[in-house]
């Protein structure tokens, strides 16, 4: 099973786009940010780490990052981005599948930041249980996806509470292709796994976002664009010991 789109094609676009896209720059990266926990020497796994701008974010704020990424170009730009800002010592890439088993880990990680990909996979089952495998006890998720509210009303599906694949023209980058689902199929998927919702946000956008696109910020304050969950692993519940 292979994620439903591959970077490859439009790497050189993104890479050269998206740190000043004001979608990523201006709302969806300050809203991460504002949603993380202490970082400090904390292990941390990127998954879906693109360009690299959230692997070397959390290695300059103390985190030791393992970034993994399906598109081999895209891990290109992310080590020139780790090698620039001389952040190599704390950050390693891998080419890696999200819908694949992560066979290179174990359960070291504290955490797992995953920016904007999620929905690039069909199936959340088979990853997310990967996630749960993968960190340490009071380990956490923290990721970012488009908000299936701005999906609907955007692609108005004959069927909302369907998983379905979505082609979408981006004009800065080209055709993408991703999955969109409903919010209960987001919360469903993540509980299953195994984890404890912490906190759900749906963040509005930088004022700066405001200043540089007026248009597309007052349409934010009616569909907000993205869905952030911050989730942590559930406890195993031993049961109640047996009465005599």
């Amino acid at each position: 099973m292979k994620t439903a789109f591959n970077y490859d094609a439009i790497a050189d676009a993104y890479a050269a786009g998206v740190d000043s896209a004001p979608y990523n720059a201006l709302y969806e990266r300050p809203a991460m940010v504002e949603m993380l926990p202490p970082i400090e020497n904390a292990a941390v796994l990127d998954a879906g780490c693109a360009a690299g701008w959230y692997a070397a974010e959390l290695a300059r704020r103390g985190a030791v990052v393992t970034g993994v990424d399906s598109s081999a170009s895209l891990l290109e730009y992310a080590r020139r981005r780790i090698d620039t800002a001389k952040l190599g010592d704390r950050v390693k890439l891998r080419l890696a599948d999200l819908a694949e088993p992560l066979e290179f880990a174990d359960s070291s990680f504290d955490g797992i930041v995953s920016s904007l990909v999620l929905h690039y996979v069909r199936d959340w089952a088979p990853m997310l249980r990967e996630f749960r495998r993968i960190l340490k006890p009071g380990g956490w998720l923290l990721f970012s996806v488009h908000h299936p509210a701005a999906d609907a009303k955007r692609f108005e599906p004959k069927r909302y509470l369907e998983t379905e694949l979505i082609e979408d023209y981006w004009d800065w980058v080209g055709t993408v292709r991703f999955f969109r689902r409903p919010l209960s199929a987001v919360i469903q998927a993540v509980v299953d796994a195994g984890f404890i919702v912490e906190q759900l946000v749906e963040p509005l956008p930088t004022e700066e976002f405001r200043l540089q696109k007026p248009k597309s910020y007052e349409h934010s304050l009616r569909w907000p664009e993205f869905l952030i969950i911050r989730a942590s692993v559930a406890a195993i519940s031993k049961g109640a010991p047996d009465s005599d």
